[in-house]
């Protein structure tokens, strides 16, 4: 079973789900932020220090993958000029929360599109 998890900064109030939409599908949307990818990538290999991390940001490829000792699970995380996206497989919850609050703690607002709900206080 997987989750995914995305995020994005942006001071207006927007729509979430077509914001998330559109930006899944590529769009720029203006009213969003421009992302720090090094910064996020950082986060989550610190978040996760004993996990085996592949770092490929570096090499333009848009995406980190972190890998739990044994098969303890993985995260796959993809990063766009304006939203990053982390897929965690096989995880429990409390991991789950390790990564949401990894990425908020620089300031992007989570967005869980498997309810359709973004965490930022305006909705």
């Amino acid at each position: 079973m997987s989750q995914q998890f995305a995020f994005w900064r942006t001071s207006e109030r927007l729509d979430s789900a077509r914001v998330y939409e559109r930006l899944v599908n590529g769009e720029v949307v203006p009213e969003v932020e421009a992302l720090e990818p090094a910064a996020i990538e950082a986060a989550l290999i610190a978040a996760f220090p004993d996990w085996e991390a592949e770092p490929t940001l570096a090499g333009g490829s848009g995406q980190t993958m972190l890998a739990a000792p044994g098969d303890g699970g993985a995260i796959d995380v993809g990063y766009g000029s304006q939203m990053v996206t982390a897929t965690c497989y096989g995880l429990e919850p409390e991991q789950w929360n390790v990564v949401i609050s990894a990425v908020v703690d620089l300031g992007l607002p989570l967005y869980d599109p498997q309810i359709g709900y973004r965490f930022d206080g305006h909705e």
